[in-house]
């Protein structure tokens, strides 16, 4: 009997030190391999978005500028993979994508299946409405009852749930909401303070209000990665904090508002 339990014993060793041989260290299997994949859905300027330049499309914008900025400290080089935003934590933790930079808030429920890095943007809510409407939209009040567009999967559809009475029209790309809000199939459309103004700025129909949207999530954008990889989460918070500390940050998101403007 002693023999036949340290045989079992013997046994279980071999599997747990196997087991513990082939946890995926991310951040090693990402420089072995000299790629980082990123996966965003590139529809959400000034953060991520199309543009064409010498009749090449390219995917550009703030996010963009720091995965390029953390694969070069990372020595590898970058891919994109443009999806769906209510695909993306999916594609991340399927391992399709090795990280998620897309204006994604931190929240509690994307915690339980994700891990982030630190918050590298704040974010403020916008409501945008057509200019010959927009007397009618002083507070948050207002939109009681409307009909409000948001983006599939984000913070904002959260929000507009808790409107009372509003219809919520939920759809994946930003730029078909503004397109619903032109043609007058929704009355506003929440997106964040900075994609707002930029839609604000360059539709002369529409106009963004000043009604201040309450909300409890205390950061914005952060990213994420599959779970129980602190040592890359430690790699993408010295490329952040280095980025806060010499100004980068904000040059990005200046960087990104002149190519909106071309």
């Amino acid at each position: 009997m002693r023999r036949w339990l340290m045989m079992l014993l013997a046994v279980a060793m071999v599997f747990t030190i196997a087991a513990c041989g082939s946890k995926e260290d991310k951040l090693a299997s990402i420089q072995k391999s000299g790629k980082l994949v990123l996966g965003t859905s590139a529809d959400y300027p000034p953060y991520e978005f199309h543009h064409t330049k010498d009749g090449q499309d390219e995917i550009v914008g703030f996010d963009i500028a720091i995965a390029q900025q953390i694969a070069k400290d990372l020595g590898v080089e970058l891919e994109i993979q443009d999806m769906k935003f209510d695909g993306l934590l999916l594609a991340l933790n399927s391992g399709k994508v090795d990280l998620v930079i897309s204006g994604m808030t931190p929240t509690e429920e994307r915690a339980k299946s994700v891990d982030f890095s630190n918050v590298y943007y704040t974010a403020e809510q916008g409501v945008l409405v057509k200019k010959d409407a927009a007397a009618s939209y002083q507070s948050f009040d207002d939109l009681k009852g409307k009909r409000i567009g948001v983006q599939k999967g984000s913070i904002q559809e959260g929000i507009a749930k808790g409107i009372e009475g509003a219809q919520l029209t939920s759809l994946s790309k930003i730029s078909d909401l503004v397109m619903e809000l032109q043609s007058g199939r929704v009355d506003a459309v929440i997106a964040e303070m900075p994609v707002t103004k930029l839609y604000a700025a360059n539709q002369p129909t529409l106009e963004l209000t000043n009604i201040a949207v309450p909300t409890s999530e205390e950061g914005s954008a952060a990213i994420a990665v599959k779970k129980n990889n602190k040592s890359l989460v430690d790699a993408l918070n010295a490329t952040l904090d280095k980025l806060k500390q010499d100004g980068s940050l904000d040059k990005y998101i200046v960087d990104a508002n002149e190519l909106l403007s071309e």
